[in-house]
């Protein structure tokens, strides 16, 4: 298995050179091939800007996948929509961190891991894959690509982000100037520092630890979304701030 990992490694760079999409060469046993083969393209393409963590529900276990060096964008974000395989489009609670925690075998609590990050952000996150065959494909799959990570946009900060009342942050999703979502809520975990807090203990203890600077995107609000080349994307959290693309 080392050397299907190596090739699927070898084949996602491929993809992200070339623009050609890769067949899914092989069917992963578990989660631990999954992130060996994210941690292959990390290290080949450079340090990780971040990482983006999901969970179905508010019990459910995350999972993550990194962001890879200069997939942070800032708003207004403008990228060639043409050259995408696809244009995918989730509106998301975001957070920067400002101090290290080194990588080690102790656990870190949650009081340690929130204490580690500064604003939190109204991010968009753009979606686009390597695999030929995504529609078909082992979810598995979709993970050891990264989660189909394409970039991550960085809209308005949000300072005061402890005390706000998640469940019912109002989120809209606004395409070519009309409305599309418009809810109270949304996120599957429902309180993204849970996967937040997980994803800082997972980076520390499996991942290389967490540095200042990076991101930490906690999953989407709006559903995955995809569009055609020339639209404009924006994302709200109303009373807190905003975050736009263009393709």
């Amino acid at each position: 298995m080392s050397q299907d990992i190596a090739n699927a490694v070898q084949g996602l760079l491929a993809a992200r050179r070339t623009g050609q999409q890769m067949p899914v060469p092989f069917a992963l046993p578990d989660r631990a091939a999954v992130y060996a083969i994210q941690d292959g393209v990390a290290k080949a393409t450079g340090p990780v800007s971040g990482w983006k963590a999901g969970a179905r529900t508010p019990t459910a276990e995350p999972n993550c996948a990194p962001l890879l060096t200069n997939t942070l964008v800032a708003s207004p974000a403008t990228f060639d929509g043409k050259s995408m395989h696809m244009i995918g489009v989730e509106v998301e609670i975001s957070f920067h961190i400002v101090r290290d925690i080194p990588a080690r075998e102790a656990t870190v609590g949650r009081e340690e891991a929130l204490g580690a990050v500064g604003d939190a952000f109204v991010g968009m996150e753009v979606v686009d894959t390597r695999l030929a065959d995504f529609k078909s494909a082992d979810p598995e799959w979709l993970l050891a690509d990264n989660q189909m990570n394409h970039a991550l946009v960085i809209g308005s900060s949000i300072k005061d982000w402890k005390g706000l009342d998640w469940a019912n942050l109002q989120v809209r999703q606004i395409i070519d100037g009309k409305v599309e979502v418009d809810q109270k809520g949304g996120l599957g975990s429902i309180d993204p520092t849970r996967p937040l807090a997980w994803m800082i203990d997972h980076a520390v203890r499996q991942r290389g630890g967490i540095r200042k600077g990076m991101a930490i995107t906690t999953g989407s609000w709006t559903g995955l979304r995809y569009y055609p080349p020339g639209t404009k994307a924006r994302g709200e959290f109303v009373g807190l701030g905003s975050v736009e693309a263009s393709f």
